[in-house]
């Protein structure tokens, strides 16, 4: 009986064994109860919101992106049209200033031919004032050298006295044009070849010979004649006076043999 009661509890416990170690073992799937489903509807519901928001605030994002660029590029058409401004005023300052150079530098060039114009003009004036002086002073001493040369013509043969005297140009053709006067006369006449007439000779201030006057014949009239037109064309360099050119009276022996 004991035994029977003692098979009996072993029993027991074995299975009680069996059953609380059965309640720490996986369950098969298969075996498992059917879980409960979830409604997702009101984590879809509750999902939605969020996802808008975020849809909005990336919208607002893109917009303010958007914007900004838009700024950008409204700045930068701002700055590059004021650039192009700035280039513009540039170049209109530049060429405003080419312009007064060159309008300066025209200006200057008419004042300088104005100033050469005038200066040209003002030349002309002295040197035709000059010319006329000269012209009137030429006159005036030709007028004066006339004058006296008639004055000397009038009173007759006289010394006057001169820094320097006359002198006679003599040459070979002097020579000859003496020698073809004189001698013929001397020939003709049959005189001596030293017969000789002093002559006065009024020369001019050019060297010529304006008048004759005899002072002391020959003795023979054809040889007289003959010396005063040798004396004729005689030729002296003049007389000065006080510097200047003046007709003077020369007194000369007029020979075949004269120097």
């Amino acid at each position: 009986m004991r035994e029977g009661r003692r098979g009996g509890r072993i029993l027991l416990v074995t299975l009680a064994a069996v059953g609380f170690g059965s309640c720490f073992l996986p369950i098969p799937r298969a075996m498992r109860p059917p879980e409960p489903v979830e409604d997702d509807s009101d984590a879809v519901d509750a999902a939605q919101p969020d996802s808008i928001a975020r849809a909005q605030r990336e919208a607002a994002r893109q917009d303010s992106i958007a914007r900004a660029q838009r700024e950008a590029a409204r700045q930068d058409s701002i700055a590059s049209a004021r650039r192009e401004a700035a280039r513009r005023d540039s170049i209109a300052r530049a060429e405003r200033a080419a312009a007064a150079r060159r309008d300066s530098i025209l200006e200057a060039q008419r004042a300088a031919a104005l100033r050469d114009s005038l200066e040209a003009a003002r030349r002309d004036s002295l040197i035709a004032a000059a010319r006329r002086d000269s012209l009137a002073s030429i006159e005036v001493a030709r007028a004066a050298v006339a004058a006296e040369l008639a004055e000397l013509r009038e009173s007759g043969p006289a010394y006057v006295a001169v820094e320097e005297p006359p002198r006679l140009v003599w040459d070979t053709d002097a020579e000859a044009a003496l020698a073809t006067t004189l001698l013929p006369v001397i020939r003709a006449e049959g005189l001596d070849a030293d017969i000789a007439a002093s002559i006065w000779i009024l020369v001019r201030t050019d060297g010529r010979v304006e008048a004759t006057a005899i002072q002391v014949s020959s003795g023979d009239q054809a040889f007289d004649a003959a010396a005063v037109r040798a004396a004729r064309g005689l030729l002296f360099s003049p007389a000065l006076r006080d510097g200047r050119a003046t007709p003077v009276w020369v007194l000369r022996k007029i020979s075949l043999l004269m120097r």
